[in-house]
């Protein structure tokens, strides 16, 4: 009887880890899963960051010269005229 009862416990022991060792390999596949696909996303993002910065420097280089001429033009030429809304006081 107590040989019986040490063998059921051995065994029971080895099921037990046994299924412990089948949890946590399920357990890692879906954390390599889960991770695997965040760092998908953050190169995705990192990738579409790169190339909104890539737009904005191009379209920085492409109009700053009219800017420059339009702001340039607007504060140097100077026409004076009297408001609109002015009444001269008699």
């Amino acid at each position: 009887k107590g040989k019986r009862l040490k063998q059921a416990k051995e065994e029971a022991t080895a099921e037990i880890d046994h299924y412990r060792l089948q949890r946590e390999k399920e357990f890692r596949n879906k954390e390599t899963n889960v991770m695997g696909s965040q760092g998908n996303l953050s190169a995705k993002i990192e990738e579409q960051t790169t190339e909104a910065i890539r737009n904005l420097t191009s379209s920085y280089h492409r109009n700053m010269e009219s800017m420059m001429k339009k702001l340039l033009s607007a504060i140097c030429d100077i026409s004076p005229e009297i408001h609109p809304n002015f009444r001269p006081e008699v």
